[in-house]
């Protein structure tokens, strides 16, 4: 008698697509843009040492479907991924982009917030940058871009991260990505 293993092989496919998958998920705009904002100003308030690089403008392309409310009505949101086998959502099948500027402001009663994933990687940039600009042979340097990719996930409380590693991986996996582009000056 023969033994059918395909019904066993169908299980475990569908088991190992649901054990390590990221699943769409999706985000308020005002509640990322707050987490871009909260970051930056961490990661500007942190920095040690001289000279100082201070972020002078922050654009940001975050990428935005349309989708409709329980209650039927329009609504934008921004495109992310979890992890959670209970937050699976059907990815959208067409995206737009949101892009847009800000200029961080002095905050000098500010205190840093808990990183969300973008503020170490900002934080080595600059501490590269002033390693170039102390080191011998000295010439005036100004005016630098730093250009980041993210992804967005919603961690298992609920709250955000920003993931800027394996995004190849996530791409494979139909997750959308954003980017920002980070403009710093030497502060006088």
């Amino acid at each position: 008698m023969k033994k059918c293993y395909w019904p066993l092989f169908f299980w475990f496919a569908i088991y190992l697509s649901f054990s390590d998958a990221a699943h769409a998920s999706e985000f308020e705009i005002d509640e990322i843009i707050s987490a871009i904002k909260n970051e930056i100003k961490t990661a500007d308030i942190s920095e040690l040492g001289l000279p100082r690089f201070s972020i002078e403008t922050v654009d940001v392309a975050l990428t935005v479907f349309s989708t409709e409310t329980e209650k039927g009505a329009l609504a934008v949101r921004v495109g992310g991924f979890s992890s959670a086998l209970d937050d699976i959502l059907t990815p959208p099948k067409s995206y737009q982009n949101l892009i847009f500027s800000f200029h961080p402001s002095e905050a000098d009663d500010a205190s840093p917030d808990l990183s969300l994933g973008l503020v170490e990687p900002i934080l080595k940039v600059k501490s590269s940058l002033k390693k170039a600009c102390n080191t011998p042979p000295s010439f005036p340097m100004d005016n630098f871009e730093f250009k980041l990719e993210f992804a967005l996930e919603r961690n298992l409380e609920g709250g955000i991260r920003f993931v800027i590693l394996d995004l190849e991986d996530l791409k494979a996996q139909h997750i959308v990505t954003h980017r920002i582009t980070i403009h710093l000056k030497i502060a006088s």
